[in-house]
């Protein structure tokens, strides 16, 4: 099987994030009135770098035929409404419940609902990360690493790639991820990928599954309160049970988004 897509992708989806996200340092530091945050517009091109790589590597391999595709696995199937309740609903309860046992007083301190749905409403179009991303790395590379790896090797596989793909945000002062731990947050994209590859199988890769996913996780530490560790916590024990539950198991092709 020909690597070269694939790697090709990689080597476009860090070149652009990393080299964008460069640039808008250096704007920084040359005008302190353009420095880089997650309102500079060099922020949102470098947050799109995977997808815009996706789209680029599908483009030249298989036409608009396969830009197309790609982006129809974005809009979702009535077979796969359940996903999505579990998704949104079951994903913040069960890190809300972790929260529960890290501090008791978590669920008085919960906003309004009105306040949340409008939180989530705004997070939606001012966080860049799940459609910037995950075009490329649910969209593209992980149906690519699936044909020749089996289920949590591709997942763990991709996991460490986008935890390095995010690294020099945790250098970055202005950025969310500065405050992180980086062990944490390799372990969280190890989690959150087991996670969402398995929601993937199930699905036949819905991509606003993956995408939702990854607002979801956003959203359960920047609003609900809980802290990264314990939210990572929560995400490692979903993914061991469902790697324990055989979840992961290896699927035919046929199974696998075309």
């Amino acid at each position: 099987m020909d690597r070269r897509p694939f790697y090709t992708f990689l080597w476009l989806a860090f070149g652009i994030t990393w080299g964008v996200g460069g640039l808008g340092l250096l704007l920084g530091a040359w005008r302190p009135a353009f420095a880089f945050s997650s309102s500079h517009p060099c922020y949102f091109l470098a947050a799109y770098g995977p997808s815009i790589a996706a789209l680029i590597v599908v483009g030249r391999g298989q036409g608009w035929a396969g830009i197309k595709r790609l982006l129809g696995r974005v809009v979702p199937s009535l077979a796969s409404l359940p996903w999505y309740l579990g998704v949104l609903v079951g994903y913040p309860a069960a890190v809300m419940l972790a929260g529960r046992f890290a501090d008791p007083e978590i669920f008085a301190r919960i906003p309004p609902w009105g306040t949340l749905v409008g939180t989530l409403a705004h997070t939606i179009f001012a966080d860049a990360g799940p459609l910037g991303e995950e075009l490329g790395w649910r969209g593209f590379a992980l149906p690519d690493l699936l044909k020749r790896r089996s289920p949590l090797a591709a997942a763990l596989i991709l996991g460490a790639i986008w935890a390095a793909w995010h690294l020099p945000t945790f250098f970055i002062p202005t950025l969310t991820q500065s405050h992180l731990s980086i062990p944490i947050f390799f372990v969280n994209s190890l989690a959150l990928s087991v996670i969402m590859t398995w929601l993937f199988l199930h699905t036949r890769g819905e991509l606003l599954l993956m995408i939702l996913v990854h607002l979801m996780a956003n959203f359960c530490a920047g609003v609900l309160g809980v802290s990264f560790p314990v939210e990572v916590a929560a995400e490692v024990v979903c993914a061991v049970l469902i790697v324990a539950a055989g979840g992961l198991r290896a699927r035919s092709k046929d199974e696998l988004p075309r």
